[in-house]
């Protein structure tokens, strides 16, 4: 299935120690990027991280977040007892001198320089990571669901795009007998006007028509071009990232429209070869957003 190069996912898991929040978003590149936002002291997790987008997709500038909250299950509160005991009995003494009940209370204590602190131990970046892939393989299946979902799209927009294409080569296919014949008429006529019909020399004219219908012949383009669009049904029903193929097939078909249009000259054919191009380049633009 196609897959476009623009796509979002998100997949968040909490529970009592704290939220995992994966969000994953890409646009438009000819290679594959991957920026990464990671809390402080997940660095060790961005080759993970980056090995298995890369593993499920190959094209686009992807920005991936990755978010932490309340997830530490190995800090520890330090008291410093000691000092703390110093200080109550500090307010303790003051109390008995002034003669007064200074108030004293705990979280003031706690709050003083030294008193307490939050240690976190060495994390397993194992178990952390346990924590984490579930979740990022959640994001990463939403995200290319929604790049498919827009491929699809892509990939039916281009299919109409194709379809009025082969109708447009069949009305030029349809009009060039006429033109041919239309031609000879035009330049037989004049030929036996300028020659006169004493120096009219049939097999010269046979001869020109001759070389005139070879150099305007394009049944060759006409089976290139309907050769090509064949090639964009296979292209669009494969299942593997095509946007370079898809790239290459509509400079082939731009080819082929523009050497159609150069052979004859013809105003309604001349025409119909320009909706030719604009279908075309309505495909390239839409290649553009293809994975």
């Amino acid at each position: 299935m196609i897959s476009s190069l623009t796509g979002f996912g998100r997949a968040s898991y909490t529970d009592e120690t704290g939220r995992v929040s994966v969000e994953l978003k890409s646009v438009n590149n000819r290679f594959l990027q991957i920026d990464t936002r990671l809390p402080y002291g997940y660095n060790w997790a961005d080759g993970q991280l980056r090995q298995y987008v890369s593993n499920a997709i190959s094209r686009g500038k992807v920005y991936l977040n990755l978010e932490i909250v309340d997830y530490n299950p190995n800090q520890d509160v330090i008291i410093n007892k000691p000092l703390l005991n110093k200080l109550i009995a500090l307010g303790d003494e003051l109390n008995s001198n002034t003669g007064k009940n200074l108030p004293m209370a705990l979280d003031g204590l706690l709050s003083l320089p030294g008193v307490m602190k939050v240690d976190s131990k060495e994390a397993d970046n194992e178990e952390l990571w346990n924590r984490i892939e579930p979740v990022l393989v959640e994001a990463v299946k939403s995200f290319v669901d929604a790049r498919k979902r827009e491929g699809e799209n892509l990939a039916n927009d281009i299919k109409s795009h194709a379809e009025v294409m082969r109708k447009t080569i069949a009305k030029i296919e349809e009009l060039i007998p006429e033109f041919k014949a239309n031609f000879i008429t035009k330049f037989t006529e004049r030929i036996k006007e300028l020659a006169g019909q004493a120096g009219f020399d049939e097999s010269r004219l046979g001869m020109e028509i001759a070389l005139w219908v070879d150099r305007s012949d394009v049944s060759e383009e006409i089976a290139r071009l309907y050769s090509h669009l064949k090639e964009l049904d296979n292209i669009l029903a494969s299942d593997k990232p095509v946007g370079r193929r898809l790239d290459f097939l509509v400079q082939e078909l731009n080819r082929e429209a523009n050497t159609l249009s150069s052979k004859i000259n013809d105003f309604a054919i001349t025409q119909l070869a320009l909706d030719l191009k604009c279908e075309i380049e309505k495909i390239r633009e839409q290649a553009q957003n293809i994975e």
